[in-house]
């Protein structure tokens, strides 16, 4: 039997935090736009060796310096454009996808499996009818000892059979046609196996044949013991191929042996239920194959199942020896590697059990994650500096992980800046240019602004790698928010070209006359000329800027033609169009009945300010579905766009209205009416004000209901209101 290499635990990719949206799912990844995490987050992940990449991420990083992977650079999806997504930063599992997927087990793959196995029944004179429909049921799944059950070892054996001069064409065929009949299922009784197994052999090969299927479908069936003794029977067999997959089989039926009971129903493991002497033969019984075998044909698969032994074992130290074996061949299947390596190494090993200094800075970036005061780290400054010895070839990443501690541990960007080198190289790989990009924020964390934006601005010429571009544009981006200079963004040949980056800016920091100028910028996209124009008369409408609102209604086109925005306004899977601002009024389902948004703007200008203006400011948030609008929200202050606002006034909501009207007591009774119908609606059916942020007490909410049911009686609100909340 062929065995490909271990299968792998399911991938279980959450997400960390939720950014702002109108849709959200627990399951979804949205960007969050910080190069500075410290923290794990697999929706956001950066072309550069950080402690908050996943460490899938930085693996492939180190190796992408080798020559030995590279890192995908693809178009966004429709999917990832609607989220708002850039390319940096990315969600991991564009990565997976692009970088470390394998099309083994897949339908396609089965079917082209097939093809050599049709031709070999054909020579040994079966039927094609006798060859059984491929199959991917065993395609996933960890440890399934079914998977090899395939078409590929059927092939090896029909191959064997054909070789065997001494079978004769009868015996060939039975035996063909009881493995191929294997091939169907992975489970067979006592009495299924009587029926699918030859028993009229008269030759000693056939005999040898026959024995070996038993084994296999004793294997397959999980009956471990019986398994043994039918493969220990053919260890000495005058068939070169039946001796050596025998001695394979033995050792790979005795692994099963030894963890059968150590994973639940979901393929989940319990290691403390590996039987560890079992473990141990089966360990030796490997040793013994690649001793006799050492270039056999299941010497990789047997290696691998070394791998999987000390797993089982927790050695971490052998299997990290292994791996780091591999990573050396030039053969390696990295995208299935590294995924081994994230599920079997990384989850248990610690700094100390591995000497590679891949692993090791994938393991050390892992320990510099945030830790909660009373949380122990497995790495600290001492022990960072005894792995001196084991960087001797690639002290520069020692290095840089240095840095990287004093910069996100020990908060000290002086010291971060003592170990990082200020000259720049002509060509940036992955870990000169996370070098220099720990650089850039040691400087901004100790407020040189300047300094900073000059080694992001000399980078820039020299970012060929996939991805490097994009990570210094959002660099510049949040360098120049931070610094009070949002307008270098938006300059003319400004390096910062990628149109999110551009949008969040537009859309939570930039004042009025920044929104104006990208309002009317003859060379800026269209969709960022609305996205600025959307931005400008929400806020002078909704920040109580009602002469500007009238005055900007003029940069509105005569002949709409952009599309509905989405994700520049902070839409998840949603949209709204510039037309927003023609809001005509109208009488709505209640019967009230509201003049154009323009018009209430007009009225909005009055002091006071009319009850009915106001309800209908209210009426046109209600309508159109803009309470918790995303332009009304800040980003984390770590994050692009998390900075003052630059647009004057603060946010209005509908609850804001409804209370100045309801104590205004000479406010006209429909209006006053309509206002307490609205607030106490405001907390339907929740009992949480869906209006705005005030908490109002449910006995002032009562006191409300009473007061519209009483004083208001006549009004229809009165009447269509049954409930408070």
């Amino acid at each position: 039997m062929r065995l490909h290499g271990l299968t792998l635990l399911a991938l279980m990719i959450g997400s960390l935090g939720v950014q702002e949206a109108r849709a959200s799912s627990d399951d979804s990844c949205y960007p969050s736009w910080n190069l500075k995490r410290d923290t794990l987050d697999v929706c956001n992940s950066l072309p550069f060796l950080s402690p908050g990449n996943d460490s899938r991420v930085n693996l492939q990083l180190l190796l992408a310096d080798a020559g030995q992977t590279t890192i995908p650079d693809r178009p966004l999806s429709d999917d990832e454009q609607q989220l708002g997504y850039g390319k940096v930063p990315f969600p991991l599992a564009r990565l997976l996808d692009d970088g470390l997927s394998s099309d083994a087990g897949s339908p396609t793959a089965a079917t082209s499996a097939s093809a050599p196995l049709a031709d070999l029944v054909a020579r040994i004179g079966l039927q094609a009818d006798s060859l059984p429909q491929p199959s991917d049921s065993f395609a996933s799944g960890e440890g399934s000892r079914c998977r090899s059950n395939n078409a590929g070892t059927a092939q090896d054996f029909l191959s064997q059979l054909l070789l065997a001069d001494a079978l004769s064409a009868e015996e060939r065929q039975s035996l063909a046609r009881s493995r191929l009949t294997l091939l169907g299922a992975c489970q067979w009784d006592d009495t299924q196996l009587t029926v699918i197994l030859p028993s009229d052999l008269q030759s000693a090969p056939g005999k040898a044949f026959a024995t070996y299927l038993k084994g296999a479908a004793e294997f397959y069936s999980g009956r471990f013991g019986e398994a043994l003794k039918a493969f220990r029977a053919l260890q000495s067999s005058d068939l070169p191929w039946v001796r050596e997959t025998a001695r394979y089989m033995i050792a790979r039926s005795l692994l099963n042996e030894a963890q059968q009971n150590a994973f639940d129903e979901m393929g989940y493991p319990d290691l403390r239920k590996v039987d560890k002497n079992v473990l141990k033969n089966a360990e030796a019984s490997l040793g013994d194959y690649l001793k006799q075998y050492p270039q056999g044909q299941y010497a990789a698969s047997a290696k691998g199942l070394l791998r999987r032994i000390y797993w089982l074992m927790s050695d971490e130290s052998r299997l990290a020896g292994e791996y780091a074996e591999l990573f050396a061949r030039p053969d390696a299947d990295l995208g299935q590697l590294i995924q081994e390596v994230d599920n079997k190494l990384l989850v248990t090993a610690r700094p100390a059990d591995v000497r590679d200094p891949r692993l090791l800075a994938v393991l050390d970036l892992m320990q510099m994650r945030h830790h909660e005061p009373n949380e122990p780290r497995a790495l600290d400054g001492a022990g960072l500096a005894a792995q001196k010895e084991l960087f001797a070839a690639q002290p520069a990443l020692h290095d840089y992980l240095t840095a990287a501690y004093h910069l996100y541990v020990d908060e000290n960007p002086g010291e971060a800046l003592k170990s990082l080198p200020e000259d720049i190289p002509e060509k940036l790989d992955y870990l000169a240019f996370s070098q220099q990009a720990l650089r850039g924020f040691a400087l901004e964390a100790g407020n040189d602004w300047i300094a900073a934006e000059k080694l992001w601005l000399r980078l820039l010429p020299l970012a060929h790698q996939p991805l490097q571009r994009d990570q210094l544009e959002l660099a510049l981006a949040f360098n120049y928010e931070r610094s009070d200079r949002l307008v270098k963004v938006f300059a003319e040949g400004s390096p910062v070209q990628t149109p999110i980056i551009r949008e969040i800016l537009l859309r939570h920091v930039a004042g009025p006359e920044l929104l104006r100028q990208q309002a009317r910028a003859a060379g800026a996209s269209v969709e960022e000329r609305d996205t600025a124009l959307f931005a400008l008369l929400y806020k002078d409408l909704l920040h109580g800027q009602y002469q500007a609102f009238i005055d900007d209604l003029a940069l509105l086109p005569t002949e709409p033609g952009g599309k509905p925005l989405g994700a520049s306004i902070g839409y998840l899977y949603g949209s709204m169009p510039l037309t927003l601002f023609q809001w005509p009024g109208g009488k709505n389902d209640t019967g009230y009945e509201c003049p154009a948004i323009v018009d209430v703007a007009r009225d909005l200008l009055q002091s006071p300010q009319p009850p009915r203006a106001l309800n209908c400011l209210g009426e046109f948030i209600l309508r159109n579905g803009l309470d918790g609008f995303p332009l009304d929200s800040q980003p984390s202050e770590r994050e692009l766009g998390g900075s003052e606002s630059l647009f004057p006034g603060s946010a209005y909501s509908r609850m804001d209205g409804y209370l100045k009207i309801i104590a205004d007591k000479q406010a006209p009774e429909d209006d006053r009416g309509y206002a307490l119908f609205r607030a106490i609606n405001c907390y339907a059916p929740s009992g949480f004000n869906g209006c705005g942020s005030q908490d109002i007490a449910p006995a002032q909410r009562k006191q409300w209901f009473r007061t519209l049911k009483g004083q208001y009686a006549s009004t229809p609100w009165a009447k269509a209101l049954k409930y408070y909340w």
